[in-house]
């Protein structure tokens, strides 16, 4: 992904909360100022390394716990590729592990929360395909602290300074704005034309913005400019939605990516096809 940014971007202060075009049943209130420092500064880091130190920092939970760590919103769990993970493939991994895990912590923003009143949280989601392992999932935007401590919160508005997301070492770090920062700067890389870029601006909208109607618009600009991942998102999220013409659509967006060679989407237009 292409980030040299103008400098005037860099600068520039954001903000950011759920989206109004986008329309959400779930607990937001309030604002929240997060800290961010300039990456030329001496101390400060990016984000993302400090989050992944972080979470390597987190006590041992003993053989039997499972802690799963990875980007989210409340209705899909995102891949280190960005790539949308179904709880199926998600309770395959679990089972992985072996016979002797009994509990799982899926550490991951909003996974213990409904997003709407037909669809179950994500944590019940994998418990349920686990048969029935407990599976804790959690309440909000989640922290994490250099001690491997964590927690959440529920703000609607987000304050910071815009530009890639960097912390003074030892600062907390929000995980849904290492994965969302890059969907502030969503005009900048469609100039660019940067598909890769405009993946994780699609992915930011959902994780960050909590909007997964603005994800599938930009998960389909970046499948325009041949990004595999991204038009394999677009169709999960146009089939979930089923309204009229999102099958033939989603169709469409697989058989470009599995052209490419995207293996995950030529599974799931096989899998289509036999419906």
């Amino acid at each position: 992904m292409k980030l040299a940014l103008p400098l005037l971007l860099a600068a520039l202060a954001a903000s950011s909360g759920a989206s109004a075009a986008c329309t959400s049943a779930l607990p937001l209130k309030g604002s929240l100022t997060i800290a961010t420092c300039s990456p030329s500064k001496d101390g400060c880091v990016p984000a993302e390394q400090a989050l992944h130190a972080y979470m390597e920092a987190m006590p041992d939970a003993g053989d039997e716990v499972l802690r799963i760590g990875m980007h989210g919103s409340p209705w899909h769990l995102y891949g280190p590729d960005y790539r949308i993970l179904s709880i199926e493939q998600l309770a395959g991994m679990v089972r992985a592990q072996g016979g002797k895990i009994r509990r799982v912590v899926l550490n991951a923003s909003w996974s213990g929360v409904a997003p709407e009143r037909q669809r179950k949280p994500l944590a019940q989601q994998l418990s349920q395909a686990l048969n029935g392992m407990p599976v804790e999932g959690r309440d909000g935007f989640l922290w994490f602290d250099s001690q491997g401590g964590s927690h959440t919160t529920r703000q609607a508005l987000s304050l910071f300074s815009g530009g890639p997301y960097a912390v003074q070492q030892g600062s907390p770090v929000m995980a849904a704005l290492v994965a969302g920062w890059p969907a502030m700067l969503e005009a900048h890389f469609t100039q660019q034309k940067d598909g890769d870029a405009l993946l994780r601006a699609g992915a930011g909208h959902e994780i960050f913005h909590l909007c997964p109607e603005r994800a599938l618009a930009t998960f389909e600009a970046a499948a325009a400019l041949a990004q595999p991942i991204a038009a394999y998102n677009a169709a999960i999220l146009r089939l979930e939605r089923n309204a009229r013409g999102d099958t033939q659509a989603a169709r469409a967006l697989l058989q470009q990516a599995a052209a490419t060679g995207d293996q995950p989407s030529a599974s799931l237009l096989a899998s289509l096809g036999r419906q």
